[in-house]
């Protein structure tokens, strides 16, 4: 079965995003796309809710690199009840059950499945038990408000911690699992 990881950048107190949807605050340098690069090789499967995936199909099409060569070739599902298209390469929408839609996902033969942003979209897979791993990049920042990552569930979460990174930029990376996946 595949392994559903949820990696995002986020500060000190827990926001991945800033007010106005500011992402300028993330540190973002050589050692952290190596890290990239390293982490998500296996990956062959983004999957996004509707607001990151407009922002990240407004923005990848046009850079350069590997990131975007990644970003751009890469199968991407988003599901949304308000899409009607998403025409961003090699993307499939789906408006259903997003843990039935998701289940079939990690049951097909490939490679790791990565959710980037997408704060409500991981409020439902941690919801219905679907995520495997979290990857957290923490950037030396206190931000004081903006879009909390962790919106709230209605069970708490027991983590194992699996890895610990510090990057010389002050970027701590750590990756967890939910304990009853150890």
């Amino acid at each position: 079965m595949r392994k559903l990881i949820i990696w995002d950048m986020v500060s000190v107190d827990g926001f991945f995003e800033g007010p106005d949807r500011d992402i300028s605050w993330f540190v973002f340098e050589e050692e952290l796309e190596n890290y990239i690069r390293e982490t998500q090789e296996n990956a062959d499967t983004l999957i996004f809710g509707r607001v990151t995936y407009e922002l990240m199909a407004a923005y990848w099409p046009s850079e350069q690199g590997w990131i975007a060569d990644f970003m751009n070739k890469i199968e991407k599902v988003v599901f949304s009840r308000t899409l009607k298209s998403a025409d961003w390469n090699n993307t499939k929408l789906f408006n259903g059950n997003v843990a039935e839609e998701v289940s079939k996902l990690k049951a097909r033969d490939g490679g790791d499945i990565f959710v980037f942003g997408s704060a409500d979209l991981t409020a439902t897979l941690m919801e219905h038990g679907l995520i495997d791993e979290y990857h957290l990049g923490i950037n030396p920042v206190i931000l004081g408000k903006g879009t909390p990552l962790f919106k709230g569930g209605q069970n708490r979460i027991r983590l194992k911690h699996l890895e610990t990174k510090t990057l010389k930029s002050g970027v701590v990376i750590l990756h967890y699992a939910p304990q009853s996946r150890q």
